[in-house]
């Protein structure tokens, strides 16, 4: 084994001997058993961030360390309320979360910034969060999805922020897990994102605070739907501009403009497209969390997220017009060039070849000694010249 290795290996008994010392201690505080918060050496897997061990962990096992680029300390948001009254607070110790279990009303628990794989499996334990889901919550490749997890629901989702000015989409990943009376949103950082949904539930604006947290669950998705539906009009406004001025100078088309907005919508439908595949499925999901009375607007977001798909497609279309519309012109100005100079080589190869005869200067060429034969020649020659040009014109050719 090589030092390196060994030096690996060790570090990493270090930090699980921490972990284990970490969780047990947190067993102990919370009251929970074996069964609810298995020990690190059983749940997350070792290693660091390019060690082989990450590759094939079992199902439901947490990777060693984050895999999102989250940098600053985790932080809770915890909001509760019922039909009479709502209460906010904030805190950092992971511990605070079990005043929240199984209390009346709606709790709406925000962990923001994921940067630590423990933290997730303690909140995880606290409210009796599969393992499966756990991992899911923590798998930074998966797309958006939606699972049932028992009397649990999970989606994973991404929250899209995008400037047309700047050259990608940004985005972060939330994943929301609803139970009976409490939903959890996992953020990747502190973005405020849903604090339209907090001023609705402080306001008492609607029906968020008299529905139970299939309502919050829906409130959740419409927003990062209507983010998109948001910045996909931007978009489109954006390429309607890029548009008029491509047709109105076609001198000055912005080609590089063009692929630089194809890169951002690329971007942009891989998020759209599998979201709209969630709502879809959403739309008339048969569970005890998501009444039928939810249905009309699982059905009104489902129209949302399909209107966001096909402005994604439609820009798509747009702007492979535009590039296909720029190559066509470069194609007809090169094809007008080519004319011209075909033109003038139709006129100027046989004048040059009379020329290059008589340029021989032989002794005994015919008309070398006649008084009027260079006028006559040059006469004929533009003569030629005028009845090509004259023809070409005739076949519309010039």
């Amino acid at each position: 084994m090589s030092r390196r290795s060994d030096r690996r290996r060790r570090a990493f008994q270090r930090s699980q001997k921490f972990a284990r010392d970490r969780v047990r201690a947190a067993q102990e505080r919370l009251g929970l058993t074996e069964e609810q918060m298995p020990l690190p050496t059983e749940n997350i897997a070792g290693g660091g961030e390019h060690d082989q061990s990450e590759i094939g962990r079992a199902p439901g096992q947490l990777p060693a360390s984050s895999p999102f680029e989250s940098n600053r300390p985790t932080r809770f948001r915890v909001i509760c309320y019922d039909e009479g009254s709502s209460s906010r607070e904030e805190f950092s110790e992971v511990d605070k979360l079990t005043r929240y279990v199984d209390r009346g009303g709606v709790v709406w628990v925000q962990m923001m910034g994921l940067t630590d794989p423990e933290i997730v499996h303690i909140v995880g334990a606290i409210f009796n969060i599969p393992m499966l889901a756990q991992e899911d919550i923590l798998a930074i490749w998966s797309r958006s999805k939606f699972d049932e997890y028992g009397d649990m629901l999970l989606a994973i989702a991404r929250a899209v922020r995008l400037s047309i000015k700047e050259d990608e989409e940004q985005s972060q990943q939330i994943s929301f897990i609803a139970g009976h009376n409490f939903v959890i949103s996992f953020h990747e950082n502190d973005e405020p994102v849903f604090d339209a949904i907090e001023r609705r539930i402080k306001e008492n604006s609607g029906r968020i605070r008299r529905w139970g947290p299939g309502f919050l669950f829906y409130a959740l998705f419409d927003t990062l739907v209507d983010r998109m539906l948001y910045y996909t009009e931007e978009i489109e406004d954006a390429i309607s501009d890029l548009e008029d001025k491509n047709l109105s100078d076609e001198d000055d088309c912005d080609i590089g403009e063009v692929y630089r907005i194809k890169r951002i919508i690329v971007r942009l439908s891989r998020v759209a497209i599998p979201i709209r595949d969630t709502v879809r499925v959403l739309e008339h999901y048969d569970h005890p969390l998501l009444p039928h009375s939810l249905d009309m607007y699982f059905g009104d977001l489902n129209d949302h997220a399909l209107r966001v798909g096909d402005r994604v497609e439609h820009a798509r279309m747009i702007l492979q017009e535009l590039q296909e519309y720029h190559h066509t012109i470069q194609e007809q100005k090169t094809n007008d060039i080519i004319r011209v100079l075909t033109v003038m080589s139709s006129i100027f190869i046989p004048l040059t070849f009379v020329v290059g005869i008589y340029g021989m200067n032989f002794e005994h060429m015919p008309e070398i000694k006649t008084e009027y034969g260079y006028p006559i020649c040059m006469g004929l020659m533009a003569v030629f010249a005028i009845s090509t040009l004259y023809y070409f014109h005739r076949k519309k050719w010039i």
